[in-house]
C-alpha cells in the first residue's frame, strides 16, 4: 500500500491511546485501529479533520506516500 498512516506514531508521541482518540473524535475504536494498522482503503475527510484537530497536526503529518517499487 503506497499511502501509509503514521497515526500510531503520533498517538505514542502524545501519550494518547487509540481508545481515547476514538472517544474524543466520536468514531469507533475499530476505525482508529484500521488507520493505525494501515488497513484502510479510504479515509473520510471529516474523520481526518477531527484527527488533525485532536492531535494538532496537518494531514501531511499523518499520511505518507511510499511507492511500491522501493
Amino acid at each position: 500500500m503506497p499511502v501509509l498512516c503514521s497515526l500510531d506514531i503520533e498517538l505514542s508521541a502524545r501519550g494518547m491511546t487509540a481508545k481515547a482518540l476514538a472517544k474524543q473524535i466520536g468514531v469507533t475504536e475499530a476505525a482508529v485501529s484500521k488507520l493505525r494498522r494501515n488497513q484502510f482503503a479510504q479515509i473520510d475527510a471529516g474523520t481526518l479533520g477531527k484527527i488533525c484537530k485532536a492531535l494538532e497536526l496537518q494531514p501531511g503529518d499523518l499520511l505518507h506516500y511510499e511507492p511500491d517499487d522501493l
